[in-house]
């Protein structure tokens, strides 16, 4: 296995790297320069998922429409108060 030597390396990256490391859940600096290269490298989603993810905004927008068309009119402080309040409540 090849070895890297890193030099001249500023005492707030080495912190940053040494947190990344501990939230990654990386056991090696080996480790963590593994995942660092896999996420710059951007996530790519299956076609499944994207189709799911393409569902749900259809079915948000179609939410929208239906709050949209069933509002009656504008409304007042007071009664998004009021209904807000009688929301919890219930």
């Amino acid at each position: 296995m090849a070895t890297i030597l890193i030099k001249n390396l500023s005492e707030d990256l080495l912190k940053e790297l040494k947190r990344l490391k501990v939230e990654l859940d990386c056991s090696t600096w080996a480790e963590l320069l593994a995942k660092l290269v896999e996420l710059e490298r951007g996530v790519s989603l299956s076609e499944e998922k994207l189709s799911e993810m393409r569902t749900g905004v259809q079915g948000f927008l179609n939410l929208k429409s239906v709050v949209s068309n069933r509002w009656t009119s504008h409304p007042t402080v007071l009664e998004e108060t009021r209904r807000s309040r009688g929301h919890e409540k219930g």
